[in-house]
C-alpha cells in the first residue's frame, strides 16, 4: 500500500481513509516523514514447508532443543549477570529500570549487551498453513507474556516458541492491536523478563542501539544488528492500512530475524520493540521500533481486557507548516480544522483555527506527535492541552472519551 500522500482529503470528515485514528487529520507529510513498509518485508523468511501432517513439530525436537539451549544457556549466563546484574530481583509483572543517564560503552561491548538480553528473547516458528516463518518476541512478564510485532505473527494457524535455556512450547495469542501494530502472546511457563526502560526515558537521536532477535533454527541462536537512532517520533504509513505514530528509525535495516525482537539500549535496557518491515526515504531505508513505553501501555491493556482501549479527541485538523508557524511565533503544531460538536476538544471550548502546541507539557509540533501522546492515554484522563489562539497559549482541560 503506498504512503499518505500530502494533502490527502480523507473521507470527508477530517480523517484519512487508511488510518482509523485517536483524533481525526489530513496529513501532509513531509519529506523525511514519506516512510512505509514493504510488502516484501512484512514478513522475513517465508518458505514453504512440507504437508502440514509432516511437519516437524516442537514437542518431537524437545530433547534436542534442550541440549542446544543448554549449551548456550552455560555460556550466556554469565553475560547476563555482568550486563543485567543477575535476575534475583525479578518481579512476576517485569522489571523497569531505574537510572538516570547511560553513556554508550565501546563497540567491542555489543556482544555483551546482546547476550545479556538474550535469555528473555524468544525464537517464534510461525505457522500459516504450508508455510513457516521466522520471528521474535520479548518477554514482558515473567509469568508467561511476551510481546511481539502484530505483522510478524498475523494470520499464524500456530505459533512455536523456544526460549534460551530450552524452555519451548506453542504460545497462546492474547490479543493484537491494529492501530500500534503490538501483538501478546502467552506461554505457561516461567520466564526471565526483560529489563525495560522507564516511562520518563527518552530515547535520543544519535543514540547507538542494539536489536536483538532469535531464531529457533536447531533449537535456539541469538539474531543481532546494530545501528544509530535516526530520528524519533515518526509517522509511518503500515502495508496492514494502519497509521504508526510516534516511531523510532534506526539509520539502517535490522535483520530479519528480529522483527518483533528488542532495541536495546547500551547498557542492556529495551527501548523499543522492532516492527517487521524497514522503511523507505528517498532511496534509503531505515529499521523500525515502536517505543517500549507504548508497547507496554498496550500490553497491559490486552493482558487486562483482551484488547487496547484508545480514546477520541473529536479533533480533525492537519500540521501547522513552517510559513504559518514563524507568523505565529512558534516551532509548530496540529491545526484545528474541525472539532466535532459532540467531542471532548469541542466541549473544552477548542474551535477551527486553533493550533494545539502541547499535550500535558509535551511538546505537539505535528498532528501525529499529538496522536502519539494520547495513545499512552486511557478513556477518562483529563490532559492538558496547549492551544495557541489570537496570539496567546492557554491550557485547556479535556477529558478525553472512548474510540467507538
Amino acid at each position: 500500500m503506498p504512503p499518505l500522500q500530502p494533502g490527502d482529503p480523507g473521507d470527508g470528515h477530517g480523517e484519512d481513509h487508511n488510518d482509523e485514528d485517536d483524533v481525526g487529520y489530513v496529513p501532509p507529510l513531509p519529506p523525511e516523514d514519506r516512510l512505509w513498509r514493504h510488502p516484501s518485508e512484512v514478513a522475513s523468511g517465508l518458505g514453504a514447508a512440507g504437508p502440514a501432517a509432516a511437519r516437524p513439530r516442537l514437542d518431537r525436537r524437545v530433547a534436542s532443543l534442550m541440549l542446544l539451549s543448554g549449551l548456550a544457556g552455560a555460556s550466556l549466563a554469565v553475560g547476563a549477570v555482568g550486563v543485567l546484574g543477575g535476575f534475583d530481583d525479578r518481579v512476576v509483572e517485569r522489571q523497569v529500570a531505574v537510572r538516570t543517564s547511560v553513556v554508550g560503552p565501546a563497540a567491542d561491548d555489543v556482544e555483551a549487551v546482546a547476550t545479556g538480553t538474550g535469555p528473555s528473547v524468544a525464537a517464534l516458528l510461525v505457522h500459516r498453513g504450508d508455510q513457516r516463518t521466522h520471528a521474535s518476541a520479548v518477554v514482558l512478564r515473567s509469568d508467561g507474556y511476551l510481546v511481539t510485532d502484530a505483522t510478524a505473527v498475523a494470520g499464524a494457524d500456530e505459533i512455536d516458541v523456544v526460549l534460551h535455556g530450552g524452555v519451548a512450547g506453542v504460545a497462546r495469542t492474547v490479543g493484537v492491536d491494529d492501530l500500534t501494530g503490538i501483538a501478546v502472546l502467552h506461554l505457561e511457563a516461567e520466564l526471565a523478563g526483560a529489563v525495560l526502560a522507564d516511562d520518563g526515558d527518552e530515547l535520543a537521536v544519535g543514540a547507538r542501539t542494539v536489536a536483538v532477535g532469535a531464531s529457533p533454527d536447531g533449537g535456539w541462536d541469538l539474531t543481532v544488528s546494530t545501528g544509530i537512532v535516526s530520528a524519533t517520533g515518526r509517522r509511518l504509513a503500515s502495508g496492514d492500512g494502519a497509521t504508526r505514530h510516534g516511531m523510532i528509525l534506526i539509520d539502517k535495516p535490522l535483520a530479519p530475524g528480529t522483527a518483533g525482537g528488542a532495541l536495546v539500549d547500551r547498557s542492556g535496557v529495551v527501548v523499543g520493540i522492532v516492527s517487521g518491515a524497514n522503511a523507505t526515504s528517498e532511496g534509503t531505508s531505515f529499521g523500525v521500533a515502536t517505543p517500549i513505553d507504548l508497547v507496554r501501555h498496550v500490553a497491559d491493556q490486552i493482558i487486562e481486557h483482551g484488547r487496547a482501549q484508545h480514546v477520541w479527541l473529536g479533533l480533525h485538523g492537519t500540521d501547522l507548516d513552517v510559513d504559518e508557524a514563524m507568523a505565529l511565533g512558534l516551532s509548530g503544531g496540529a491545526l484545528v480544522e474541525q472539532a466535532d460538536a459532540d467531542g471532548p476538544a469541542a466541549a473544552a471550548g477548542i474551535e477551527p483555527g486553533d493550533v494545539v502546541v502541547s499535550c500535558d507539557g509535551d511538546p505537539t509540533p505535528t498532528m501525529s506527535a499529538l496522536i502519539a501522546v494520547l495513545r499512552r492515554h486511557l478513556p477518562g484522563d483529563v490532559v492538558a492541552l496547549g492551544v495557541h489562539r489570537g496570539g496567546e497559549t492557554r491550557t485547556v482541560q479535556v477529558t478525553l472519551a472512548p474510540k467507538g
